[in-house]
């Protein structure tokens, strides 16, 4: 039978109706509204919703029922009779975001939309039991830091590095193998006694950046995740664009084998940077490091820039959007190199050049991933 995460959510967040379900389609929009708006006047949010006020009033009073929004008074002096403002309870659920990468897991605990706790684990060896009980145990760390149970959680968001290939099962990169083409979602739900919805990583990486960084500016971008790999997502009207595969943004599919090499991936440049004399280095240590004065740095974007280039030229003739975030794990400095090399296609038409989007680096810097993930739940099931 098909893995359905909602057939997993605890009852105490369900609505007292059929079919189950944690918000009805017009709750939903109010909270999202809410979440986007905190302390917004109730007499505010009839036309955006297309709402009566007796029906607003009448949804509102039920999810304030439910603990899900908090009534303040308002401040501001008009006409009329005063008008409450409305924010979500942030106590209301936790949500919990997991992000397995090359190298490392990233975690992240929300409260009701806004992120609380993060952590990160050291991601080794090739056991995939011996990774989700450590992946267990320091959720629970999490937890214990607001003094939470998983009671308070919601459900789980998991991202992994790698293609889609099934419902929550991926193709993921050799030191990841143990990962790869395994139905996750219901493995590690079973584990945790959480409903799990899974994604690729740097699609739950562009998430956040869509929400929390940059990408608020635009609705429609394009993220480049530089990880162990070369890949991205694509967001489009301010969510992620998945495709009919669940593969949109895939960036390295621009690139046969012959090209695979020289593609902007940081486990390339961590090979080049050990050859050069670093051995044991990994991608924690380039985090906050100006790499401009490393030796052998420069060589190395000068030889991935054709690739670099192609990707964004891509990137510009397929989805043309406003904005072009370069992300993952990519330190700051080496994304300004790279935004320095860059060239985009722009041959003059009668004297007139088009419209081309800002590169810009990632703002969500701490375990893009895992905050990305923590959002899914409440996207599936709330906002």
């Amino acid at each position: 039978m098909k893995y359905d995460p909602l057939d997993q959510v605890a009852e105490h967040f369900l609505r007292d109706s059929q079919p189950r379900r944690v918000a009805s389609r017009n709750e939903r929009d109010l909270l999202r509204l809410i979440w986007k708006s905190p302390g917004i006047e109730r007499s505010d949010l009839t036309e955006p919703l297309d709402l009566t006020q007796q029906s607003l009033h009448r949804i509102a009073a039920r999810l304030h029922d439910r603990g899900m929004i908090v009534f303040t008074s308002s401040e501001a002096r008009r006409p009329g009779p005063p008008s409450p403002e409305l924010s979500l309870c942030k106590d209301w659920c936790l949500t919990l975001g997991i992000s397995v990468n090359v190298g490392s897991i990233g975690l992240c605990l929300m409260g009701f939309g806004e992120p609380l706790e993060k952590m990160e684990i050291a991601q080794s060896g090739s056991s995939l039991s011996d990774e989700m009980d450590r992946i267990e145990k320091a959720a629970e760390d999490l937890l214990a830091r607001r003094n939470a149970s998983r009671r308070d959680i919601l459900g789980v968001g998991l991202a992994v590095s790698g293609h889609r290939m099934l419902e929550t099962a991926f193709n993921c990169p050799l030191p990841l193998a143990h990962w790869s083409l395994i139905d996750l979602a219901p493995l590690l739900g079973k584990q945790l006694g959480l409903p799990v919805w899974a994604d690729n990583v740097a699609r739950t990486a562009a998430l956040a950046e869509a929400i929390f960084g940059v990408g608020r500016e635009v609705a429609d971008f394009a993220y480049i995740a530089h990880l162990h790999g070369y890949g991205g997502g694509l967001v489009s009207g301010g969510m992620p664009f998945r495709g009919s595969f669940g593969n949109a943004g895939e960036f390295s599919v621009l690139f046969d084998r012959e090209d695979y090499d020289d593609r902007p991936a940081l486990g390339l440049l961590l090979e080049h940077l050990r050859a050069k004399g670093r051995p044991g280095l990994t991608l924690r240590d380039l985090k906050n490091q100006d790499l401009s004065t490393w030796d052998g740095v420069a060589e190395w974007a000068d030889r991935v820039t054709p690739a670099h280039n192609r990707a964004i030229n891509a990137i510009c003739a397929v989805f043309d959007p406003a904005l072009i975030v370069l992300g993952g794990e990519l330190p700051h400095s080496l994304a300004r190199m790279l935004i320095e090399r860059t060239e985009i296609n722009n041959l003059p038409r009668h004297g007139a050049l088009r419209d081309v989007p800002r590169l810009a680096v990632a703002e969500v810097l701490d375990a893009p991933g895992a905050v990305g993930a923590a959002l899914i739940p409440l996207f599936e099931t709330v906002l």
